[in-house]
């Protein structure tokens, strides 16, 4: 049996590991978490509307 240090799962898993570590560390660094809020708010919004919209044409 070979001993390697690394096999070829855990190399892309330490690859993968670094995408998504990097893709947090933008969202935070660069305010995605801000924009991601409001857009929320506001399809939360639009979403509201519609109901209220649909429930008053039921009526």
């Amino acid at each position: 049996m070979i001993y390697r240090k690394w096999s070829l799962f855990s190399s892309t898993v330490v690859i993968w590991g670094g995408v998504a570590t990097l893709g947090l560390a933008q969202f935070f660094v660069f305010g995605g978490k801000e924009k991601f809020q409001e857009y929320m708010c506001r399809e939360g919004e639009r979403l509201r509307q519609q109901d209220r919209a649909m429930m008053a044409s039921q009526k």
